[in-house]
């Protein structure tokens, strides 16, 4: 029997269409809003995850996308930690905040890659979708929600 391989030049092959496709548009506004959780989520589901594809644990691509997501995350997470004010609520906000959209932004994105690998089928890919992007989408929204509530507040100038 034959045996399809998909090699690291085969991922790597895949990266500039993510970024003409995906990542300019997210990167500028994120940029532009110096956002650096967002820049490197980015950046981790379109460059990082083809990249280590292979090594990721798990078996389907969201959760791969999840783990790398949090690992790229965890850093400014704890330099939010280190740099505010001793465990105040609103910077266990933003933290907490960060830490559930960030890694949900890089999952949806390793989705992208699915139909370009050779140990995807279409049932699969589906199962995948239905099981998966609900929580995406909720730890996603409820992230974004905690992190623009703690900016408006720290702007406001209403913390305590």
């Amino acid at each position: 029997m034959r045996q399809v391989r998909f090699t690291l030049y085969d991922r790597l092959v895949l990266i500039p269409v993510e970024l003409v496709y995906v990542l300019f548009p997210w990167l500028l506004l994120a940029l532009l809003f110096q956002f650096w959780p967002a820049v490197a989520a980015l950046l981790a589901g379109v460059v990082l995850f083809p990249l280590l594809l292979p090594w990721l644990p798990g078996h389907n691509f969201s959760p791969k996308g999840w783990i790398l997501g949090g690992l790229v995350t965890l850093p400014f997470a704890i330099q939010s930690l280190a740099n505010g004010p001793a465990l105040s609520w609103l910077n266990l906000t933003w933290v907490v905040g960060i830490l559930l959209a960030m890694p949900a932004l890089t999952a949806f994105l390793a989705l992208n890659f699915t139909g370009s690998t050779t140990f995807t089928s279409r049932s699969g890919v589906r199962a995948e979708m239905f099981r998966y992007i609900p929580a995406m989408v909720w730890s996603f929204a409820i992230g974004l929600l905690m992190i623009i509530g703690s900016l408006v507040i720290k702007i406001g100038g209403w913390h305590v």
